[in-house]
């Protein structure tokens, strides 16, 4: 299976309708599909942007024709209610059948904590509140009558979806450690991930495939998608762009902060520790479009089926003209 190459525009560096026109030019340099994140704040305070996502893709749909899109990702469980949820993306697969995809995700304190009544959930009690959110959203879109749910986290008495989606939305849990990648083995139709080459083939597609075939579930019809920052450009000029913007995500320490302007102080600091070398590397940063080719073909060979691309620096155009020319074509 050849891997899948879509392109995520983020939704936090331009505004939406600049992120229509670049979605659109993905389109047409050959990208198979669209995503962007769903953020309230965006990571960092230099970024500028912080799109609602549903709306966006209500939009998105409308003039990109044809190409699959979703979210990476949704926390369906404080920011949000889970019925919200399941009638948002109900509605657009209303309209446009087949090609709304749903990420979800346990959230981060970042987009979460500001909405949570009481204290802020552990990572523990966010994932069982999750695999109740995917529930409550499943059973709205798969039952014809209304629904009653008693969880341990959510209650609802005679709720009902009257937009129902026209066919089923997949469901892509974005996981990382091994309890997250072996609950979207269990509870999600595919995975989504965030990790090196070596790491996916050796702890996240193992433990992803272990559980679902522990449930008894068909791993022939799972995806395992992970992002992808590509940034094509001279590396000295965009390791300085980085630097002066502030681009660094200190996601490791900073899960449970909620303050973008606060973790901008720690991306800052954490900037001055990197070297050039090391920015290059972690971003993906290239005047030689093989140098993705490889990257990927390493994705691939780890069990990678989707990449989702996205540039975080540099004219993001140029990085899609060289996909277009050269990269996409090296894997059709």
């Amino acid at each position: 299976m050849t891997v899948e190459i879509h392109y995520n525009v983020y939704g936090c560096f331009r505004d939406p309708r600049s992120d229509i026109d670049l979605a659109k030019a993905a389109v047409d340099a050959g990208f198979e599909g669209i995503w962007i994140g769903d953020h309230f704040l965006p990571w960092i305070d230099s970024r500028p942007y912080s799109h609602h996502a549903a709306s966006w893709l209500g939009s998105l749909l409308s003039e990109v024709p044809e190409v699959p899109v979703g979210t990476s990702v949704t926390c369906p469980i404080v920011r949000y209610r889970p019925p919200l949820v399941a009638q948002a993306f109900a509605t657009l697969d209303n309209m446009h059948p087949g090609r709304v995809n749903l990420g979800v995700g346990v959230g981060e304190a970042l987009n979460e904590v500001h909405f949570a009544d009481g204290d802020w959930p552990d990572w523990d009690a966010r994932a069982r509140m999750l695999v109740e959110a995917i529930d409550v959203a499943k059973r709205l879109w798969n039952e014809d009558g209304y629904v009653d749910y008693d969880g341990d986290y959510f209650q609802y008495e005679g709720i009902k979806l009257y937009t129902e989606p026209m066919s089923d939305i997949p469901v892509h849990w974005a996981g990382w450690g091994p309890k997250s990648v072996r609950l979207a083995g269990r509870f999600a139709d595919h995975l989504l991930t965030v990790a090196p080459a070596d790491r996916i083939e050796s702890q996240i597609v193992p433990a992803f495939e272990d559980a679902m075939d522990a449930a008894g579930r068909d791993i022939e019809s799972a995806d395992v998608t992970t992002e992808f920052t590509a940034n094509v450009g001279d590396p000295d000029v965009l390791v300085a762009e980085i630097r002066e913007k502030g681009e660094y995500l200190p996601v490791d320490t900073e899960l449970n902060n909620p303050d973008p302007r606060s973790i901008q102080r720690v991306a800052d600091r954490r900037l001055d520790d990197r070297s050039d070398a090391e920015l290059v590397a972690e971003y993906n940063i290239t005047d030689d479009p093989d140098d993705i080719v490889a990257a990927l073909e390493d994705l691939e060979a780890a069990g990678v089926s989707r990449v989702l691309v996205g540039s975080k620096c540099g004219d993001p155009y140029e990085t899609i003209e060289a996909f277009g020319e050269h990269i996409i074509p090296h894997f059709a």
